[in-house]
């Protein structure tokens, strides 16, 4: 039986005495619905009690809502049920940002931004800000730190998402991530086990692989994850990545095609987890809609296969009802074992009394709201913003710019956003308002004429002194690429003429543009997309305020061109 007085819960014999007082009441039903973690979307005509349709779930996961609506949810669906809800958020970013979180919170940067700081006071202050934040609407639970490895720079998801290349610091800035959600009651998730980075493509739409050696993967992604173990990180998530090495080594007979995504294998979440790092807490499977899990087994088998195989939360269904019947059917006809689910159970009820919710309010009072976006947290935004912007190259010493010798500047935008009916991100026009106040004549590239028959390079060099991108190619799910794609077969719009006009690219996404644009020879990394970052670029190239970043990651991909 799971022993909740051991790490990560240390529950007290109070909390230990409730948890089995629950699972003695509980039916067989109730306790499959505790596996569930539904989701929550603001849309027109949604109510928070539809997850109740079938079950009672054990969780639930909003996406972006306002403050004061999160919490009203917060408040009826912990009012409906008689268990407390863990309730999810993802918090990367601080209140706001990513795909999840707070549409009215503190967008205080990315992992990555974070670690260009190099300060573990800011890590600590980012999953501060998440959870005082979050806490104040009722979420409790964020599916935080990321601590993927970013070793290929093709990797659609990983980027700027996590703390970057270099396995030491993920480690010193994961812990006090974790040691902020301890403080304030809530539940840290590390992921995406057995971890993302390696592959090229996207776990959301396959099953993808971490190609490591077992050796390699102990060295690097298992060295994070039995350290973070070890110093008491209550729960992991499975994600859809298959680790060959890791599931032979486990079991050497096991035939290829019956490898599996760690969500659905029993030898990454029991061998490895269980048994060789001695994880005691949670298992949450990521998303089970995504391609990864619905591509690996029928889904009426995999539903509660991923439980008995290790597994102790099924994130999100795609139909309720069927979900659920599948779960259990397969507790009838022996797919998913009594005590597999009672093991489970325990654990999620284990993590609920750990952060206290069987005995104080699930949800704080209004007055709380007031905690979003406050002064002390924009500040801390501030602060990353000032303190994690790089200078990559300054080959032309372009750098501080002088209105005085590069007036006219021409603004090119290279986003995968969806745009507003402007046709710019508010954040390039906020960059050219910023510029055009320090004196620069400022035009979009876009509205203008390139060299071509009847417009000379040099009529082009009259009306241009200086060339600035603006790169926002957000990372995210269903993507295949974060690559450049220029709107002219001939890349019009490229960095052309280098060596007939200064040209100066900022990305304030991808740190691996450089990729696409090796010809240009002054770059900058800003890592995050907002307001406070834009503002603190400007001041960075107006001289005002030195460059303090520190890469996180080799900006130049490993590639020799890249640095000339």
């Amino acid at each position: 039986m799971v022993d909740l007085s051991k790490k990560p819960f240390y529950l007290d014999e109070e909390a230990i005495a409730w948890v089995e007082e629950k699972m003695a009441q509980m039916s067989e039903r109730e306790k499959v619905g505790q596996l569930f973690c539904e989701i929550l979307w603001d849309r027109p005509g949604s109510e928070p009690e539809s997850i109740f349709n079938f079950i009672e779930p054990g969780g639930v996961m909003y996406r972006p809502f306002p403050g004061k609506k999160m919490r009203e949810y917060s408040k009826r669906i912990q009012a409906r049920a008689n268990i407390p809800l863990l309730i999810a958020c993802n918090l990367e970013r601080g209140g706001k940002g990513g795909n999840g979180g707070l549409t009215d919170g503190t967008y205080v940067g990315s992992p990555m931004g974070v670690a260009a700081c190099d300060d573990e006071r800011l890590a600590y202050d980012l999953a501060r800000v998440a959870t005082e934040e979050g806490g104040a609407c009722g979420v409790n639970w964020t599916f935080e730190p990321i601590i993927d490895i970013d070793r290929n720079p093709e990797n659609p998801i990983t980027n700027v998402r996590t703390f970057g290349s270099d396995v030491e610091k993920i480690l010193k800035l994961s812990k006090p991530y974790l040691d902020a959600c301890r403080e304030n009651e809530f539940v840290s998730t590390i992921k995406h086990f057995p971890g993302d980075g390696v592959d090229y493509r996207d776990q959301h739409l396959m099953s993808s692989i971490n190609s490591l050696s077992a050796e390699q993967w102990y060295q690097t992604y298992g060295y994070l994850y039995q350290s973070l173990i070890d110093y008491g990180a209550p729960c992991v998530m499975a994600s859809h990545i298959r680790q060959p090495a890791l599931s032979r080594q486990v079991n050497p007979q096991i035939a290829d095609e019956d490898i599996m995504p760690a969500s659905l294998s029993r030898e990454l979440l029991t061998g490895v987890l269980r048994e060789k790092m001695g994880f005691n807490g949670v298992i949450v499977t990521d998303a089970t809609q995504m391609v990864g899990f619905t591509c690996s087994m029928k889904r009426s088998e995999a539903v509660p296969a991923c439980i008995e195989r290790g597994a102790d939360v099924f994130l999100f269904t795609i139909d309720q009802k069927e979900d659920v019947q599948y779960m259990l059917d397969g507790l009838h006809n022996g797919l998913l074992s009594q005590q597999r689910l009672d093991d489970a159970v325990r654990r999620i009820l284990g993590l609920k009394a750990m952060i206290n919710l069987h005995k104080k309010p699930a949800v704080p009072g209004e007055e709380s709201l007031a905690l979003l976006n406050n002064e002390d947290h924009q500040n801390v935004a501030r602060q990353v913003a000032d303190r994690s912007v790089t200078l990559v190259k300054n080959k032309d010493n372009l750098l501080p710019l002088d209105p005085e010798k590069t007036r006219k500047v021409k603004l090119i935008q290279i986003t995968n956003e969806k745009l507003p009916a402007s046709g710019w991100l508010p954040e390039v026009e906020l960059f050219k308002s910023l510029l055009e106040k320090e004196g620069f004549e400022v035009s979009y590239f876009k509205n203008g004429r390139y060299p071509d028959v009847g417009y000379s390079l040099a009529d082009f060099k009259k009306e241009t002194d200086l060339v600035i991108y603006l790169a926002n190619m957000k990372v995210g799910s269903n993507q295949t690429t974060i690559r450049i794609t220029w709107d002219d077969f001939l890349g019009e719009s490229s960095p052309k003429y280098v060596f007939d006009l200064p040209y100066l690219f900022i990305s304030f996404s991808n740190p691996y543009h450089l990729v696409d644009v090796p010809m240009v020879r002054n770059y900058i990394n800003a890592y995050t997309c907002n307001d406070d970052h834009v503002r603190a670029v400007v001041e960075k190239l107006m001289g005002r305020s030195p460059f303090k970043g520190i890469s996180p990651v080799d900006p130049f991909a490993g590639l020799w061109d890249t640095r000339l």
